[in-house]
């Protein structure tokens, strides 16, 4: 099994949670099955197509789309993906579609993210907005795909055989990491759940999380992963030299 890392920065918008944001795409080649791309980054970004192309691809070879979870960044360049499966977690999609409408229709954006178990302080007035304007810019349902693609984890879709989902809410409130197994060793795209290699060790986002305990709880856990992780915003490394891996191709 193969594996590559694309990481796409959407640089055109005024958004401060979106613009000039790193995102992991995992490609994974699947003997006898094809391609998968785990999350698809931002929407409206050149960025994905144009890596895409650079490795071969186009959005019609891909077979199989998995979102860690459903934050904008990570679901946009899902509608590309005309022939693929999306799986996405059901609980995901209906708790970002009543965030979104509570959001919207609060006079009050800090006491709407209380409301929804989100934590928010007096200071996270103006990240609040930029939430608000985020649900107005990009609504979810835009971005996840047709729903004729959409299955749902809850469901227990069909998945190659060395693939499977471990459960690591906190960052969002159904956030999957996805394990690839190998022949010789083993790899986890964690997303969010891991965000960054170091930084949620003091974590600097809590209002970017569902639940920021919960989030450095299984951050925590993944990181003691033994083999290849790939965090949603940072390089792949190997867990066990502790080297970055970069741009190279990961045989697993």
């Amino acid at each position: 099994m193969k594996i590559k890392t694309i990481t796409t920065v959407k640089h055109n918008t005024d958004n401060l949670i979106l613009r000039d944001v790193p995102v992991n795409s995992t490609i994974v080649d699947i003997p006898k099955f094809g391609l998968a791309i785990i999350d698809t980054g931002s929407p409206d970004n050149p960025d994905l197509e144009e890596k895409l192309d650079d490795l071969g691809y186009t959005p019609a070879d891909f077979r199989l789309v998995i979102n860690t979870h459903l934050h904008v960044d990570h679901i946009g360049g899902n509608p590309l993906f005309r022939n693929a499966r999306i799986l996405i977690s059901r609980k995901e999609l209906d708790f970002e579609v009543k965030l979104a409408r509570v959001l919207k229709e609060s006079s009050n954006p800090v006491a709407a993210l209380h409301l929804l178990g989100r934590y928010a302080d007096a200071n996270s007035y103006e990240l609040a907005q930029q939430f608000i304007k985020l649900v107005n810019d990009y609504p979810i349902e835009a971005w996840t795909g047709d729903p004729a693609q959409i299955e749902f984890f809850e469901d227990e879709p069909e998945l190659p055989k060395m693939m499977s989902f471990l459960q690591a809410p906190g960052h969002s409130v159904d956030s999957r990491a996805v394990l690839l197994k190998g022949k010789t060793r083993m790899a986890i795209a964690a997303g969010d759940a891991l965000y960054h290699r170091d930084l949620w060790k003091k974590d600097l986002m809590s209002a970017l999380h569902y639940n920021a305990r919960q989030f450095q709880h299984n951050a925590k856990k993944i990181t003691h992963f033994p083999y290849v992780i790939i965090p949603g915003h940072d390089h792949a490394f190997d867990n066990l030299t502790g080297e970055y891996l970069f741009d190279s191709e990961i045989v697993i």
